[in-house]
Protein backbone atom coordinates (compact mmCIF):
# COMPACT_ATOMS: atom_id res chain seq x y z
CA UNK A 1 0.00 0.00 0.00
CA UNK A 2 1.38 3.40 -1.03
CA UNK A 3 1.08 6.29 1.45
CA UNK A 4 1.00 9.96 0.59
CA UNK A 5 3.67 12.22 2.06
CA UNK A 6 1.09 13.81 4.38
CA UNK A 7 0.02 10.36 5.63
CA UNK A 8 3.66 9.44 6.22
CA UNK A 9 4.16 12.57 8.33
CA UNK A 10 1.01 11.90 10.38
CA UNK A 11 1.97 8.25 10.94
CA UNK A 12 5.51 9.30 11.87
CA UNK A 13 4.33 11.78 14.49
CA UNK A 14 1.84 9.26 15.90
CA UNK A 15 4.59 6.61 16.01
CA UNK A 16 6.94 8.99 17.84
CA UNK A 17 4.24 9.60 20.46
CA UNK A 18 2.63 6.17 20.80
CA UNK A 19 5.47 3.65 20.38
CA UNK A 20 7.78 5.07 23.12
CA UNK A 21 4.80 5.25 25.51
CA UNK A 22 3.93 1.62 24.77
CA UNK A 23 7.57 0.53 25.16
CA UNK A 24 7.85 2.45 28.46
CA UNK A 25 4.64 0.89 29.79
CA UNK A 26 5.81 -2.58 28.77
CA UNK A 27 9.16 -2.17 30.54
CA UNK A 28 7.48 -0.65 33.63
CA UNK A 29 5.24 -3.70 33.71
CA UNK A 30 8.30 -5.96 33.43
CA UNK A 31 10.09 -3.88 36.10
CA UNK A 32 7.09 -4.26 38.41
CA UNK A 33 7.18 -8.02 37.90
CA UNK A 34 10.93 -8.06 38.62
CA UNK A 35 10.47 -5.93 41.73
CA UNK A 36 7.75 -8.24 43.00
CA UNK A 37 9.89 -11.34 42.40
CA UNK A 38 13.32 -10.04 43.47
CA UNK A 39 14.22 -11.79 46.79
CA UNK A 40 16.13 -8.85 48.23
CA UNK A 41 13.35 -6.40 47.44
CA UNK A 42 10.75 -8.79 48.80
CA UNK A 43 12.73 -9.00 52.02
CA UNK A 44 13.02 -5.22 52.20
CA UNK A 45 9.31 -4.80 51.50
CA UNK A 46 8.49 -6.99 54.52
CA UNK A 47 10.28 -4.63 56.93
CA UNK A 48 7.16 -2.55 57.41
CA UNK A 49 5.28 -5.74 58.22
CA UNK A 50 7.90 -6.59 60.84
CA UNK A 51 7.68 -3.08 62.25
CA UNK A 52 3.94 -3.60 62.57
CA UNK A 53 4.55 -6.96 64.27
CA UNK A 54 6.79 -5.24 66.82
CA UNK A 55 4.16 -2.55 67.40
CA UNK A 56 1.46 -5.20 67.92
CA UNK A 57 3.64 -7.13 70.38
CA UNK A 58 4.38 -3.97 72.37
CA UNK A 59 0.72 -2.95 72.44
CA UNK A 60 -0.49 -6.41 73.45
CA UNK A 61 2.10 -6.82 76.19
CA UNK A 62 2.34 -3.18 77.33
CA UNK A 63 1.21 -3.96 80.87
CA UNK A 64 4.00 -6.56 81.21
CA UNK A 65 6.69 -4.11 80.12
CA UNK A 66 7.87 -3.59 83.73
CA UNK A 67 9.07 -7.22 83.69
CA UNK A 68 12.03 -6.56 81.45
CA UNK A 69 13.17 -10.17 81.00
CA UNK A 70 9.70 -11.46 80.21
CA UNK A 71 8.99 -8.62 77.76
CA UNK A 72 12.42 -9.04 76.15
CA UNK A 73 11.74 -12.76 75.58
CA UNK A 74 8.54 -11.85 73.72
CA UNK A 75 10.03 -9.24 71.31
CA UNK A 76 13.61 -10.44 70.91
CA UNK A 77 12.93 -13.01 68.07
CA UNK A 78 11.52 -10.29 65.83
CA UNK A 79 14.26 -7.84 66.80
CA UNK A 80 16.96 -10.35 65.96
CA UNK A 81 15.33 -11.13 62.61
CA UNK A 82 15.26 -7.49 61.59
CA UNK A 83 18.38 -6.29 63.41
CA UNK A 84 16.37 -3.56 65.10
CA UNK A 85 16.80 -1.85 68.48
CA UNK A 86 13.54 -1.27 70.32
CA UNK A 87 12.87 1.51 72.80
CA UNK A 88 9.55 2.23 74.51
CA UNK A 89 8.89 5.47 76.38
CA UNK A 90 5.81 6.74 78.09
CA UNK A 91 4.15 10.05 77.37
CA UNK A 92 6.51 11.85 79.75
CA UNK A 93 9.65 10.51 78.09
CA UNK A 94 10.54 7.89 80.72
CA UNK A 95 12.30 4.87 79.25
CA UNK A 96 10.17 1.80 79.88
CA UNK A 97 12.12 -0.62 77.70
CA UNK A 98 15.36 -0.58 75.70
CA UNK A 99 16.41 -3.82 74.02
CA UNK A 100 20.06 -2.83 74.40
CA UNK A 101 19.97 -1.03 77.81
CA UNK A 102 18.45 -3.25 80.52
CA UNK A 103 19.72 -1.08 83.37
CA UNK A 104 18.38 2.13 81.88
CA UNK A 105 15.07 0.44 81.33
CA UNK A 106 14.85 -0.74 84.92
CA UNK A 107 15.80 2.71 86.21
CA UNK A 108 13.25 4.36 83.94
CA UNK A 109 15.66 7.05 82.91
CA UNK A 110 14.40 10.02 80.99
CA UNK A 111 15.16 9.66 77.26
CA UNK A 112 15.79 12.96 75.55
CA UNK A 113 14.25 12.42 72.12
CA UNK A 114 12.30 14.63 69.73
CA UNK A 115 9.43 12.80 68.05
CA UNK A 116 7.94 14.33 64.88
CA UNK A 117 6.11 12.98 61.82
CA UNK A 118 7.04 9.36 62.49
CA UNK A 119 10.73 10.08 63.04
CA UNK A 120 12.61 10.23 66.32
CA UNK A 121 15.64 12.43 66.92
CA UNK A 122 17.87 11.27 69.80
CA UNK A 123 19.26 14.37 71.50
CA UNK A 124 21.73 12.69 73.87
CA UNK A 125 23.09 9.64 72.10
CA UNK A 126 25.10 9.22 68.91
CA UNK A 127 23.18 6.63 66.93
CA UNK A 128 26.03 6.17 64.43
CA UNK A 129 24.16 6.46 61.12
CA UNK A 130 21.06 4.55 62.22
CA UNK A 131 17.57 5.71 61.35
CA UNK A 132 14.94 6.01 64.07
CA UNK A 133 11.28 5.49 63.39
CA UNK A 134 8.59 6.48 65.90
CA UNK A 135 5.18 4.88 66.32
CA UNK A 136 2.54 5.75 68.95
CA UNK A 137 1.36 3.17 71.52
CA UNK A 138 -2.44 3.22 71.74
CA UNK A 139 -4.44 1.58 74.50
CA UNK A 140 -8.19 1.93 74.11
CA UNK A 141 -7.58 4.66 71.51
CA UNK A 142 -5.47 6.62 73.97
CA UNK A 143 -1.81 7.32 73.23
CA UNK A 144 0.08 6.16 76.28
CA UNK A 145 3.60 6.19 74.88
CA UNK A 146 5.88 5.88 71.88
CA UNK A 147 7.78 3.08 70.25
CA UNK A 148 11.18 3.98 68.82
CA UNK A 149 12.74 1.53 66.38
CA UNK A 150 16.34 2.04 65.35
CA UNK A 151 17.33 0.40 62.04
CA UNK A 152 20.84 0.25 60.64
CA UNK A 153 20.75 1.16 56.92
CA UNK A 154 23.92 -0.88 56.35
CA UNK A 155 21.95 -3.95 57.29
CA UNK A 156 19.43 -3.43 54.45
CA UNK A 157 19.54 -5.97 51.54
CA UNK A 158 22.46 -4.92 49.20
CA UNK A 159 21.69 -2.58 46.30
CA UNK A 160 17.93 -2.66 46.91
CA UNK A 161 17.66 1.04 46.11
CA UNK A 162 19.89 0.65 43.05
CA UNK A 163 17.73 -2.22 41.80
CA UNK A 164 14.55 -0.22 42.19
CA UNK A 165 16.15 2.73 40.38
CA UNK A 166 17.48 0.37 37.71
CA UNK A 167 14.10 -1.27 37.15
CA UNK A 168 11.98 1.88 37.14
CA UNK A 169 14.57 4.31 35.76
CA UNK A 170 15.67 1.77 33.17
CA UNK A 171 12.11 1.51 31.90
CA UNK A 172 11.96 5.26 31.35
CA UNK A 173 15.45 5.29 29.82
CA UNK A 174 14.49 2.52 27.37
CA UNK A 175 11.35 4.47 26.48
CA UNK A 176 13.47 7.58 25.93
CA UNK A 177 15.96 5.57 23.88
CA UNK A 178 13.14 4.21 21.70
CA UNK A 179 11.92 7.79 21.23
CA UNK A 180 15.37 8.93 20.09
CA UNK A 181 15.79 5.91 17.78
CA UNK A 182 12.35 6.48 16.25
CA UNK A 183 13.04 10.17 15.71
CA UNK A 184 16.37 9.40 14.02
CA UNK A 185 14.97 6.52 11.93
CA UNK A 186 11.79 8.28 10.82
CA UNK A 187 13.69 11.51 10.15
CA UNK A 188 16.07 9.56 7.94
CA UNK A 189 13.24 7.80 6.12
CA UNK A 190 11.21 10.98 5.59
CA UNK A 191 14.24 13.06 4.63
CA UNK A 192 15.24 10.31 2.21
CA UNK A 193 11.80 10.37 0.60
CA UNK A 194 12.18 14.15 0.26
CA UNK A 195 15.88 14.66 -0.41
CA UNK A 196 16.27 11.89 -3.03
CA UNK A 197 13.64 13.33 -5.42
CA UNK A 198 14.76 16.89 -4.64
CA UNK A 199 18.35 15.99 -5.51
CA UNK A 200 17.16 14.41 -8.76
CA UNK A 201 15.06 17.48 -9.58
CA UNK A 202 17.96 19.77 -8.72
CA UNK A 203 20.23 17.76 -11.02
CA UNK A 204 17.55 17.85 -13.74
CA UNK A 205 17.19 21.63 -13.45
CA UNK A 206 20.96 22.03 -13.65
CA UNK A 207 21.08 19.86 -16.80
CA UNK A 208 18.22 21.75 -18.43
CA UNK A 209 19.83 25.11 -17.60
CA UNK A 210 22.96 23.85 -19.37
CA UNK A 211 20.92 22.78 -22.40
CA UNK A 212 21.29 19.05 -21.71
CA UNK A 213 18.04 17.12 -22.07
CA UNK A 214 19.56 13.66 -22.51
CA UNK A 215 18.87 12.34 -19.01
CA UNK A 216 16.07 10.61 -17.14
CA UNK A 217 14.55 11.09 -13.69
CA UNK A 218 14.60 7.67 -12.04
CA UNK A 219 12.48 8.47 -8.96
CA UNK A 220 9.07 6.95 -9.65
CA UNK A 221 7.40 6.20 -6.30
CA UNK A 222 3.65 6.67 -6.17
CA UNK A 223 3.61 9.67 -3.83
CA UNK A 224 3.48 13.45 -4.19
CA UNK A 225 7.16 13.75 -5.02
CA UNK A 226 6.98 10.72 -7.33
CA UNK A 227 4.11 12.24 -9.28
CA UNK A 228 5.93 15.57 -9.37
CA UNK A 229 9.08 13.86 -10.70
CA UNK A 230 7.00 12.01 -13.30
CA UNK A 231 5.40 15.30 -14.37
CA UNK A 232 8.87 16.88 -14.55
CA UNK A 233 10.12 13.92 -16.60
CA UNK A 234 7.14 14.28 -18.96
CA UNK A 235 7.93 18.00 -19.26
CA UNK A 236 11.56 17.14 -20.06
CA UNK A 237 10.48 14.68 -22.77
CA UNK A 238 8.05 17.20 -24.25
CA UNK A 239 10.67 19.93 -24.12
CA UNK A 240 13.23 17.67 -25.76
CA UNK A 241 10.72 16.66 -28.42
CA UNK A 242 9.80 20.31 -28.96
CA UNK A 243 13.44 21.37 -29.29
CA UNK A 244 14.15 18.52 -31.67
CA UNK A 245 11.15 19.54 -33.77
CA UNK A 246 12.24 23.15 -33.61
CA UNK A 247 15.77 22.24 -34.71
CA UNK A 248 14.36 20.10 -37.49
CA UNK A 249 12.02 22.93 -38.43
CA UNK A 250 14.87 25.44 -38.42
CA UNK A 251 17.07 23.16 -40.51
CA UNK A 252 14.21 22.52 -42.92
CA UNK A 253 13.47 26.25 -43.08
CA UNK A 254 17.09 27.04 -43.86
CA UNK A 255 17.16 24.33 -46.51
CA UNK A 256 13.85 25.62 -47.89
CA UNK A 257 15.14 29.20 -48.08
CA UNK A 258 18.23 27.98 -49.91
CA UNK A 259 16.06 25.85 -52.21
CA UNK A 260 13.59 28.68 -52.85
CA UNK A 261 16.46 31.03 -53.59
CA UNK A 262 17.68 28.51 -56.15
CA UNK A 263 14.16 27.91 -57.48
CA UNK A 264 13.56 31.64 -57.83
CA UNK A 265 16.94 32.41 -59.32
CA UNK A 266 16.65 29.75 -62.07
CA UNK A 267 13.39 30.94 -63.72
CA UNK A 268 14.31 34.61 -63.22
CA UNK A 269 17.66 34.05 -64.93
CA UNK A 270 15.88 32.16 -67.71
CA UNK A 271 13.26 34.90 -68.13
CA UNK A 272 15.96 37.54 -68.13
CA UNK A 273 17.88 35.67 -70.83
CA UNK A 274 14.86 35.24 -73.10
CA UNK A 275 13.75 38.87 -72.60
CA UNK A 276 17.24 40.09 -73.54
CA UNK A 277 17.16 37.83 -76.59
CA UNK A 278 13.85 39.35 -77.64
CA UNK A 279 15.19 42.84 -77.04
CA UNK A 280 18.27 42.07 -79.16
CA UNK A 281 16.02 40.86 -81.99
CA UNK A 282 17.31 37.30 -81.91
CA UNK A 283 13.77 35.91 -82.35
CA UNK A 284 12.55 37.59 -85.46
CA UNK A 285 10.70 34.59 -86.82
CA UNK A 286 7.11 34.40 -85.46
CA UNK A 287 7.53 30.74 -84.48
CA UNK A 288 10.70 31.43 -82.50
CA UNK A 289 9.19 34.57 -81.01
CA UNK A 290 6.08 32.70 -79.79
CA UNK A 291 8.26 29.89 -78.40
CA UNK A 292 10.27 32.40 -76.37
CA UNK A 293 7.06 33.96 -75.07
CA UNK A 294 5.73 30.51 -74.16
CA UNK A 295 8.90 29.75 -72.21
CA UNK A 296 8.71 33.09 -70.43
CA UNK A 297 5.06 32.42 -69.49
CA UNK A 298 5.94 28.94 -68.18
CA UNK A 299 8.71 30.39 -66.01
CA UNK A 300 6.46 33.16 -64.68
CA UNK A 301 3.77 30.56 -63.86
CA UNK A 302 6.37 28.65 -61.87
CA UNK A 303 7.36 31.82 -60.03
CA UNK A 304 3.71 32.55 -59.37
CA UNK A 305 3.21 29.08 -57.81
CA UNK A 306 6.29 29.49 -55.60
CA UNK A 307 5.17 32.91 -54.38
CA UNK A 308 1.62 31.64 -53.92
CA UNK A 309 2.83 28.78 -51.70
CA UNK A 310 4.93 31.15 -49.62
CA UNK A 311 2.04 33.58 -49.24
CA UNK A 312 -0.45 30.91 -48.16
CA UNK A 313 2.06 29.34 -45.78
CA UNK A 314 2.75 32.72 -44.12
CA UNK A 315 -1.02 33.10 -43.63
CA UNK A 316 -1.16 29.63 -42.05
CA UNK A 317 1.78 30.42 -39.75
CA UNK A 318 0.18 33.71 -38.66
CA UNK A 319 -3.25 32.09 -38.27
CA UNK A 320 -4.73 34.46 -40.82
CA UNK A 321 -5.72 32.00 -43.53
CA UNK A 322 -9.33 32.99 -44.13
CA UNK A 323 -11.84 30.19 -44.73
CA UNK A 324 -15.40 31.05 -45.78
CA UNK A 325 -17.53 28.07 -44.73
CA UNK A 326 -20.76 27.42 -46.61
CA UNK A 327 -22.98 24.39 -46.91
CA UNK A 328 -22.25 23.01 -50.39
CA UNK A 329 -23.54 20.25 -52.60
CA UNK A 330 -20.42 18.11 -52.90
CA UNK A 331 -21.03 17.00 -56.51
CA UNK A 332 -21.60 20.55 -57.75
CA UNK A 333 -18.61 21.90 -55.82
CA UNK A 334 -16.22 19.15 -57.02
CA UNK A 335 -17.43 19.35 -60.66
CA UNK A 336 -16.66 23.08 -60.65
CA UNK A 337 -13.15 22.28 -59.32
CA UNK A 338 -12.19 19.33 -61.56
CA UNK A 339 -13.76 20.50 -64.83
CA UNK A 340 -11.12 23.18 -65.60
CA UNK A 341 -8.32 20.69 -64.75
CA UNK A 342 -9.95 18.10 -66.99
CA UNK A 343 -10.26 20.59 -69.85
CA UNK A 344 -6.62 21.64 -69.53
CA UNK A 345 -5.45 18.02 -69.48
CA UNK A 346 -7.14 17.36 -72.85
CA UNK A 347 -4.57 19.60 -74.50
CA UNK A 348 -1.73 17.46 -73.16
CA UNK A 349 -0.66 13.84 -73.13
CA UNK A 350 -1.66 13.58 -69.44
CA UNK A 351 -4.52 11.17 -68.70
CA UNK A 352 -6.76 12.92 -66.18
CA UNK A 353 -9.67 10.67 -65.20
CA UNK A 354 -12.65 11.70 -63.07
CA UNK A 355 -14.58 8.74 -61.67
CA UNK A 356 -18.16 9.85 -62.15
CA UNK A 357 -20.72 10.13 -60.78
CA UNK A 358 -19.10 12.04 -57.93
CA UNK A 359 -20.75 11.51 -54.54
CA UNK A 360 -23.59 13.89 -53.83
CA UNK A 361 -23.90 14.93 -50.18
CA UNK A 362 -23.86 18.22 -48.31
CA UNK A 363 -20.66 19.45 -46.73
CA UNK A 364 -19.73 22.64 -44.92
CA UNK A 365 -16.72 23.89 -46.86
CA UNK A 366 -14.95 26.75 -48.57
CA UNK A 367 -14.98 25.78 -52.26
CA UNK A 368 -11.97 28.01 -53.02
CA UNK A 369 -9.85 26.34 -50.33
CA UNK A 370 -10.94 22.84 -51.40
CA UNK A 371 -10.05 23.84 -54.96
CA UNK A 372 -6.64 24.94 -53.67
CA UNK A 373 -6.18 21.53 -52.01
CA UNK A 374 -7.14 19.55 -55.15
CA UNK A 375 -5.02 21.81 -57.39
CA UNK A 376 -2.07 21.24 -55.07
CA UNK A 377 -2.56 17.46 -55.07
CA UNK A 378 -2.92 17.30 -58.86
CA UNK A 379 0.09 19.57 -59.39
CA UNK A 380 2.09 17.46 -56.95
CA UNK A 381 1.19 14.30 -58.87
CA UNK A 382 2.13 15.92 -62.21
CA UNK A 383 5.67 16.53 -60.94
CA UNK A 384 6.33 12.85 -60.34
CA UNK A 385 4.62 11.11 -63.26
CA UNK A 386 5.78 10.83 -66.86
CA UNK A 387 4.29 13.12 -69.54
CA UNK A 388 1.74 10.46 -70.48
CA UNK A 389 1.07 9.52 -66.87
CA UNK A 390 -2.33 9.01 -65.31
CA UNK A 391 -4.12 10.91 -62.53
CA UNK A 392 -7.45 9.68 -61.20
CA UNK A 393 -9.75 11.65 -58.94
CA UNK A 394 -12.81 10.17 -57.28
CA UNK A 395 -15.01 10.16 -54.18
CA UNK A 396 -16.73 7.76 -51.83
CA UNK A 397 -18.88 7.97 -48.72
CA UNK A 398 -16.96 6.82 -45.65
CA UNK A 399 -19.18 6.76 -42.56
CA UNK A 400 -20.18 10.32 -41.73
CA UNK A 401 -17.60 11.81 -44.10
CA UNK A 402 -17.10 12.44 -47.78
CA UNK A 403 -13.76 10.99 -48.88
CA UNK A 404 -11.95 12.48 -51.87
CA UNK A 405 -8.88 10.74 -53.33
CA UNK A 406 -6.28 11.64 -55.96
CA UNK A 407 -4.30 8.72 -57.41
CA UNK A 408 -1.31 8.75 -59.75
CA UNK A 409 0.86 6.09 -61.37
CA UNK A 410 4.16 7.82 -60.63
CA UNK A 411 7.25 6.51 -58.85
CA UNK A 412 5.57 6.47 -55.46
CA UNK A 413 6.99 7.64 -52.14
CA UNK A 414 9.63 5.76 -50.18
CA UNK A 415 8.50 4.33 -46.79
CA UNK A 416 10.92 6.55 -44.87
CA UNK A 417 9.53 9.70 -46.52
CA UNK A 418 5.82 8.79 -46.35
CA UNK A 419 5.23 9.77 -42.66
CA UNK A 420 6.73 13.23 -43.25
CA UNK A 421 5.27 14.44 -46.51
CA UNK A 422 2.69 16.72 -44.80
CA UNK A 423 5.34 18.47 -42.69
CA UNK A 424 6.32 22.03 -43.48
CA UNK A 425 9.42 22.39 -45.71
CA UNK A 426 9.74 18.60 -46.05
CA UNK A 427 10.70 17.39 -49.50
CA UNK A 428 11.42 13.74 -49.93
CA UNK A 429 14.38 12.66 -52.08
CA UNK A 430 15.89 16.14 -52.09
CA UNK A 431 17.82 15.85 -55.34
CA UNK A 432 14.72 14.75 -57.23
CA UNK A 433 12.63 17.42 -55.54
CA UNK A 434 14.97 20.10 -56.75
CA UNK A 435 14.67 18.74 -60.25
CA UNK A 436 10.90 18.75 -60.07
CA UNK A 437 10.56 22.04 -58.20
CA UNK A 438 8.26 22.83 -55.29
CA UNK A 439 8.84 24.42 -51.92
CA UNK A 440 7.75 21.53 -49.75
CA UNK A 441 4.85 23.66 -48.48
CA UNK A 442 1.96 22.54 -50.69
CA UNK A 443 1.00 19.42 -48.74
CA UNK A 444 1.47 21.20 -45.40
CA UNK A 445 -0.98 23.87 -46.57
CA UNK A 446 -3.41 21.16 -47.73
CA UNK A 447 -3.23 19.50 -44.31
CA UNK A 448 -3.98 22.76 -42.53
CA UNK A 449 -6.97 23.54 -44.76
CA UNK A 450 -8.48 20.05 -44.36
CA UNK A 451 -8.01 20.09 -40.59
CA UNK A 452 -9.72 23.49 -40.43
CA UNK A 453 -12.65 21.83 -42.23
CA UNK A 454 -12.78 19.15 -39.51
CA UNK A 455 -11.45 16.41 -41.80
CA UNK A 456 -8.21 14.53 -42.09
CA UNK A 457 -5.69 13.88 -44.89
CA UNK A 458 -3.33 10.95 -45.41
CA UNK A 459 -1.29 9.24 -48.11
CA UNK A 460 -0.88 5.67 -49.31
CA UNK A 461 1.99 4.79 -51.60
CA UNK A 462 3.95 1.83 -52.91
CA UNK A 463 7.39 2.61 -54.27
CA UNK A 464 7.36 2.22 -58.07
CA UNK A 465 3.56 1.82 -58.25
CA UNK A 466 2.15 5.26 -57.54
CA UNK A 467 0.58 7.29 -54.75
CA UNK A 468 -2.95 7.97 -53.50
CA UNK A 469 -3.73 10.92 -51.26
CA UNK A 470 -7.07 10.93 -49.44
CA UNK A 471 -8.87 13.65 -47.54
CA UNK A 472 -12.25 13.75 -45.85
CA UNK A 473 -14.93 16.38 -45.24
CA UNK A 474 -17.68 15.90 -42.61
CA UNK A 475 -21.16 15.40 -44.08
CA UNK A 476 -23.81 17.89 -42.99
CA UNK A 477 -27.26 16.63 -41.97
CA UNK A 478 -29.52 18.99 -43.94
CA UNK A 479 -32.65 18.15 -41.90
CA UNK A 480 -30.85 19.10 -38.70
CA UNK A 481 -29.44 22.23 -40.37
CA UNK A 482 -32.90 23.33 -41.51
CA UNK A 483 -34.37 22.62 -38.08
CA UNK A 484 -31.73 24.76 -36.45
Amino acid sequence: MRFTFRTKLILSFLSIIIIPVIITLIFIKLATVNIKTDPEIIRFSKIDLRFQKIINLVTQNYFNIQNYDQFYAIVSPVLKETGCRLQVIDSSGRLLFDSEDREGSLNNRILKVNISDGFALNLEEDINGMNQYSFPVKIDDNVVGSIIIQYDLDMLPPKVLQKVILYIGGSYMLGLASLVILIVLLSWLISRSVLVPLNELNSAIRNISQGNLDFTIAYSKNDEFGRFCQAFELMRCKLKESLEKQNMYENSRKAMIASISHDLRTPIASIKGYVEALQDGLAREPEKFNRYLSIIKDKTDKLDRLIDDLFHFSQVELGKLHIDFRVQNSRIMLEEIVSPIEAEAKNSSLQFIVQRPLSEVYVKADSKRISQVIDNLVENSRRYIPDDGQIIIGTRISGASLEVFVTDNGDGISPEDLPHIFESFYRGEKSRSQNYGGTGLGLAICKHIIQEHGGRIWAESVKGQGTTIHFTLPIVNMQHTEAV
